[in-house]
């Protein structure tokens, strides 16, 4: 989506007589509309939480109700209650030391714990998930975000994102890759252990090499852009990986967020 445009439109007048429009007068600049916004919804959570499916179960009423490119959740197993072994599975475990990293720099006192937007504090109530992402798709965000380019060969993954900005801003972009669809061990709420329980929106690794991501700056004139090139796991399966590319600062949180299935082509 182009954020700046000009719509020339020619202003045809049928009168009596002929008369001339200047070509200046031809020209009506429209102002960019507002771009529509991604929520992303960050969820620390662990294969040990009994009350972390729950939580799961409102993230997914909430993609349901959006849309999963508008709400973009990812589950960081970590903590306390993340498995830590490979339990039997060549997908596991689940939890990592990057999501264990996050989960001690944000300071999260339970589980589930998470973050809308990085806005606010902590969620650890999933009823109050609904109210938080509405209040973020209302905000305006000058941002748009696209991974123009996705590709995968002998193992190999390279990312680039192209951001347009209707203003210029500054702040981190983090690229982050998720895995879908991973069926393991989770303890439910009864304190059953289901081991056919499928895991959505695995937090797996982060493109960028900071922890909180790498500095980024966009103008009003100009796209900014930043690829990234990683090595995918032989565990990880290529059908079920995402890309998640968002950029965030500290007073606004996250400005914008995006993301698409991992492909052989664009």
């Amino acid at each position: 989506m182009r954020i700046h445009h000009y719509i020339y439109t020619v202003l045809l007048l049928l009168l009596a007589s002929c008369s001339h429009i200047d070509e200046a007068d031809r020209l009506i600049y429209v102002a960019p509309a507002d771009v529509n916004r991604a929520v992303l919804i960050e969820d620390f959570t662990g294969q040990r939480c009994v009350n972390c499916p729950a939580a799961t179960v409102e993230i997914e009423k909430l993609q349901e109700q959006y849309g999963r490119e508008n709400v973009i959740a990812v589950g960081i197993h970590s903590g306390p209650f993340g498995h830590r072994t490979t339990m039997s599975s060549p997908r596991m475990p689940l939890t990592t030391e990057t999501g264990d990293a996050y989960y001690r720099h944000w300071g999260v006192e339970s589980q589930p714990g998470t973050m809308v937007n990085r806005t606010g504090d902590i969620i650890y109530d999933p009823s109050q998930y609904a109210a938080a992402v509405h209040a973020a798709l209302q905000k305006p965000t000058p941002l748009t975000l696209h991974i123009s380019t996705v590709t995968t060969a002998d193992g190999q993954l390279t990312v680039t994102v192209e951001a347009l900005s209707a203003e210029a801003l500054s702040g981190k972009l983090q690229v982050w890759l998720t895995e879908d669809n991973i069926t393991g061990t989770q303890y439910m709420p009864d304190g059953s252990s289901n081991a056919a329980y499928v895991h959505q929106h695995v937090f797996r690794t982060s493109l960028t090499a900071d922890l909180l991501g790498d500095t980024f700056t966009v103008s009003a004139t100009e796209p900014a852009t930043a690829t990234y090139s990683t090595t995918l796991d032989d565990t990880w399966k290529t059908a079920d990986l995402n890309i998640v590319a968002f950029v965030y600062n500290d007073t606004d949180g996250v400005v914008q967020a995006t993301t698409r299935a991992v492909q052989t082509t664009e």
